[in-house]
């Protein structure tokens, strides 16, 4: 865990989803403020080898709705988010990411409220919120917690998540304040947000090499309907899947 003052942190491009982008020169050192620590700063996000550009991969791609559940589609920490991913049927993990993302905290709010990451992935917790943050997690399958500390305006610290699972994200000082890191085991996953209206939404996972996969999708309340879904991918191809979430009492019946 790194600590390091927000005015010594170089500007990285940062999507929606909180991850940074990659396109960056190289290694390089930022001018620091008074008092800091020097640090060298890798400013590009290093992907897995195989969702480089990988030649003869193919893409899984598809919806995901909701059926027989309310959701909340206001505020934010609203229930829209979800979170798509691929394991491979049978042979090793993927090894864990050498990435970066950030969370960040404002108006005593958490953003992104859902963040979804690789194992291996090192997340910048910012706090640009005029008050103090505390940031502990709590390991959603373990009920394991772990306080990584408080600090002011202006402070960031950073945290490594070497095991897969959805940790939840808490604040001692602010109890209304609650986020989601999804913590998948590979590079092939995607995060959505679905519409309000059809509660429906689309996603594309690309540059997944030719091979079985399990398809799995989270969402903080509901269940993916069925259990997991089998997905062969062939070289170059495009393969369409059709999900379902709902309340748990029905994701394991059928015909519902």
């Amino acid at each position: 865990m790194t600590r390091h003052c927000l005015s010594c942190w170089p500007h990285r491009s940062r999507r929606p989803d909180g991850v940074r982008s990659s396109g960056c020169p190289g290694p390089f050192r930022r001018p620091l403020a008074a008092g800091c620590a020097s640090v060298l700063i890798v400013a590009c996000t290093a992907a897995a080898p195989e969702a480089l550009g990988c030649d003869g991969c193919g893409t899984v791609q598809g919806s995901v709705t909701v059926e027989q559940a309310a959701l909340r589609t206001e505020g934010p920490k609203h229930d829209l988010d979800v979170v798509i991913s691929l394991d491979r049927v049978g042979g090793e993990d993927p090894p864990p990411a050498a990435a970066t993302a950030e969370m960040d905290q404002r108006g005593l709010v958490f953003i992104p409220h859902v963040l979804a990451v690789q194992r291996g992935t090192t997340v910048t917790f910012l706090n640009n919120d005029n008050d103090e943050h505390n940031v502990y997690f709590l390991d959603d399958r373990t009920g394991e917690t772990l306080d990584i500390g408080t600090w002011g305006q202006g402070v960031a610290v950073d945290h490594t998540f070497a095991e897969a699972g959805t940790v939840i994200t808490l604040c001692k000082l602010h109890l209304e304040m609650a986020a989601y890191i999804v913590v998948v085991k590979s590079p092939w996953f995607s995060r959505i947000t679905l519409d309000p209206t059809s509660r429906r939404g689309a996603f594309a996972i690309e540059d997944v090499p030719p091979g079985e996969y399990e398809l799995s999708v989270w969402h903080k309340k509901l269940k993916q309907k069925g259990g997991t879904t089998r997905v062969n991918v062939s070289r170059g191809a495009a393969v369409d899947v059709d999900a379902v979430i709902t309340k748990a009492k029905y994701a394991t019946k059928t015909g519902t």
